[in-house]
């Protein structure tokens, strides 16, 4: 199903990669995907598999190599960051009524970006409020709990902006690579719930708006409790 007015802002990334397969193969199909930067050759493709009803990505198929199977229309952009103005000058022309936001980690969009008319829809790889921040997966592993994603719409502070749905996740398995393929890959499932539903109502309905004042924000994990996340995955599916 063609989702016109629907436009995934991507890079060339892991999570990019894996919102895109996971739309074809839910045959949800972005009306355009504006491709920022300049992807690098993939190594060689593998067969597509799934974990606990998950879409796993296949990160030996590239973003545009997905699009060319799937008949999605590709639109480069040579900008490194999403603020750049050929950013803001496509999606103008492009008059889009939905922007799935998949840039590069890090960034931050900006209000000048998100004036544009059209709700961007993000997938925060933590519960929110609970866990805003960087890399909060790891540390709900941590605090023993479920990884969770959270789909919000982007407001103009880190991960405040209001709630349109949440999905707790079972623990990875034991030698994932959590970063590449989990993260993405859980993304990836709510982002195919959530549009599954906007083809039904024809619009992204918040669930609830965020308190600022609830909730922890995290930073980047050091790497020596990145690692006893790991371990503790490792342990519990031992015994």
């Amino acid at each position: 199903m063609r989702l016109d007015g629907v436009v995934l802002l991507a890079a060339p990334t892991a999570r990019s990669r894996a919102y895109i397969q996971a739309l074809v193969a839910a045959d949800l199909l972005p009306g355009k995907v504006l491709l920022l930067g300049t992807e690098s050759s993939q190594a060689s493709s593998s067969p597509p598999q799934c974990w606990e009803g998950i879409h796993m990505p296949d990160h030996g198929e590239s973003i545009a190599a997905t699009c060319a199977r799937a008949g999605v229309a590709v639109q480069p952009c040579e900008a490194t960051t999403v603020n750049d103005e050929q950013v803001r000058a496509a999606l103008l022309a492009l008059t889009p009524r939905l922007v799935i936001y998949s840039g590069w980690g890090g960034q931050i969009v900006s209000s000048a970006l998100l004036d544009i008319g059209a709700p961007f829809l993000h997938l925060h790889s933590g519960w929110l409020p609970e866990y805003r921040g960087s890399t909060t997966l790891y540390y709900a592993l941590l605090n023993g709990g479920q990884p969770g994603v959270t789909a919000i719409l982007l407001d103009r502070t880190i991960d405040t902006g209001p709630i349109v749905a949440r999905r707790a996740y079972p623990r990875p398995p034991a030698g994932i690579d959590i970063d590449l393929v989990f993260d993405p890959a859980i993304r990836a499932d709510l982002l195919v719930r959530v549009l599954s539903g906007y083809v039904s109502s024809g619009a992204i309905q918040p669930l609830e708006t965020q308190d600022a004042a609830i909730g922890q924000t995290y930073y980047v994990i050091h790497p020596v409790l990145k690692h006893l996340a790991i371990l503790a995955i490792e342990q519990e599916q031992r015994e």
